[in-house]
């Protein structure tokens, strides 16, 4: 293995793939694997949430190798692709103990306002068969074929697509519409004007868009998201316009989203008993005297987190302000996102999808025993790290990318405890 990218405080942090880094490391030598991989839900359209490797049956079985007999896993989901990563442990040798639910209040809605989005639709399909039917003509006087119109740019299938009245019609560029006249030899003084008018329309939304009666704004201030670059859009409520789209008004595509489901799972003890394999590897209960809920008793497989009223804490918060039933809950702070002391931002990047210190820190006392070693092939901005440390714990962390490993390592390097609550002590 090579050297490590930082190391300090009984935190270990490895910058490459887990796929990679994970063999090289002892098997049963961490006691507890508490991770946030990948959703692989494309999460602001980025490659890296769309890599398929929380489903990897290989990942999760290098991490059973690593994990002490009867050892426990706590890995993060989105609610619908959890069922994968789910599947992909229990393939690897995982089995299956519970699912725990982290319940939050600071969710946003990322579906489609259906009214909105008839508005915006442009149907041009009409005239764009009118096209493709009228080179179809045309490549027929001139006796060519689909194969010959492909292989003038050096790629099959688009031939079929500008001369079909199929689903899939679509009009040629302007530059490919000159090269197929040039190259067939039509007069296409008739259609042309709608070819031009149809290639200028592409990207662009519907006309009944701009129709639309704003009814109010708020001006979005440009802000640095991270990866994603700079990013300002202003927040327009409107009214439907067209009478197909106020047929839809109230409709969208989701609900908003409030929790997150975290599989728990274990790794079997062998021939060992559990109290045997309890007793020889340290591991194979859960924590619960270190994790009680809010207002003390068993926790659940329910973890609150909510608002607190503007201006009543500033440092914790009772359990009253969320209600006497949240006392039968482990119960977490929250602003309406992770807090910005949290939210480090180094180099100009910040962990767009970072977790709550005190979250964490609850899940790795859960599973851990004080002392313990907890490995984390998700680093991120390691927060499973804080949290292992935090608690008394040792953690081996991995991350692939070294912008958050460098927010990683630049967090570690300056530690603070939290309480409960996420509040630096």
């Amino acid at each position: 293995m090579t050297k490590p990218y930082y190391e300090a405080d009984e935190v270990t942090l490895h910058l490459g793939d887990s796929l990679d880094v994970l063999p090289a490391l002892p098997d049963e030598s961490v006691h507890a694997i508490v991770t946030d991989p990948p959703y692989e839900i494309g999460v602001a359209r980025q490659a890296w949430d769309s890599t398929g490797i929380a489903y990897s049956v290989d990942l999760w079985r290098e991490c059973l190798r690593v994990l002490k007999p009867g050892g426990h896993l706590l890995s993060f989901g989105a609610p619908r692709t959890y069922h994968r990563m789910v599947c992909a442990a229990e393939d690897a040798g995982f089995r299956v103990v519970d699912q725990l639910d982290w319940i939050y209040t600071h969710g946003k809605p990322k579906g489609t306002d259906l009214a909105r989005a008839v508005d915006r639709r442009r149907d041009d399909r009409e005239q764009v068969l009118q096209v493709t039917a009228w080179l179809a003509a045309a490549r027929d006087a001139a006796g060519w074929t689909n194969k010959q119109i492909d292989a003038l740019f050096g790629f099959s299938g688009m031939g079929g697509l500008w001369t079909t009245q199929g689903k899939a019609a679509i009009v040629p560029t302007g530059e490919q519409w000159q090269t197929i006249r040039e190259a067939v030899g039509f007069d296409d003084t008739e259609i042309l004007p709608l070819v031009t008018e149809l290639n200028a329309r592409k990207r662009t939304v519907g006309e009944a868009f701009a129709q639309r009666e704003v009814v109010s704004r708020k001006p979005g201030a440009a802000r640095a998201v991270g990866l994603y670059g700079a990013f300002s859009e202003d927040r327009i409520t409107s009214l439907p316009y067209s009478e197909q789209a106020k047929q839809w008004a109230g409709w969208n595509t989701t609900l908003r989203p409030a929790h997150d489901p975290i599989l728990l799972a274990r790794k079997s003890t062998g021939y060992d008993s559990l109290v045997g394999g309890v007793l020889r590897h340290g591991v194979g209960g859960l924590n619960i005297a270190a994790c009680p809920a809010s207002g003390g008793g068993w926790p659940t497989n329910i973890l609150l987190g909510h608002d607190c009223p503007p201006g009543i804490c500033s440092s914790g918060c009772p359990v009253s302000h969320v209600g006497a039933a949240a006392g039968s809950f482990p119960v977490f702070r929250l602003q309406g996102r992770t807090p910005d002391a949290e939210r480090v931002e180094v180099d100009g990047v910040r962990h767009d999808t970072p977790k709550p210190v005190a979250l964490m820190e609850w899940l790795v006392r859960l599973v851990c025993p004080p002392g313990g070693t907890v490995a984390d092939p998700f680093a991120g901005s390691g927060t499973t790290g804080l949290a292992a440390r935090a608690a008394g714990m040792n953690a081996v962390l991995i991350e692939r990318h070294e912008p958050y490993a460098r927010i990683a390592a630049a967090r570690l390097a300056e530690p603070y405890m939290t309480d409960l609550f996420g509040e630096p002590a």
